[in-house]
């Protein structure tokens, strides 16, 4: 399969989508370990990221189909939801969180981003 040539200002994101898959992977295989070290240091970094996104996209939202947007705004909001109440060692949380995170970031690779690619700034 040949790889995906992302929009520069999108690089950056795609490289953390592919960390956060891999700490999804790593969650599913031991939901009920207390992850708390990772998921921590991963929060920090997610509330980041989704900052840079929602300011990359505010612009540009009146481009891009509605039901987009609003996956976008539901997950972010889900996550962060999630976040300010973690269940460390809780297999089901563990098992959710990673479930939640990884549909989101699929979300963003194969329909978000492609549509938002032409509206982004060269």
């Amino acid at each position: 399969m040949k790889p995906l040539k992302r929009h520069s200002a999108l690089v950056g994101l795609s490289r953390e989508h592919h960390h956060s898959l891999s700490l999804c992977v790593r969650l599913l295989r031991t939901p009920g370990a207390d992850h708390r070290a990772e998921l921590e240091l991963h929060f920090a970094e997610l509330e980041i990221h989704f900052c840079e996104e929602e300011t990359m996209f505010a612009p540009i939202w009146q481009n891009i189909a509605l039901e987009l947007k609003t996956r976008f705004e539901g997950d972010h909001a889900k996550l962060r939801q999630m976040m300010a109440s973690p269940e460390y060692g809780n297999a089901a949380w563990n098992t959710a969180f990673a479930t939640t995170l990884r549909d989101h970031a699929r979300f963003e690779e194969r329909e978000l981003f492609p549509s938002a690619e032409p509206f982004l700034p060269a």
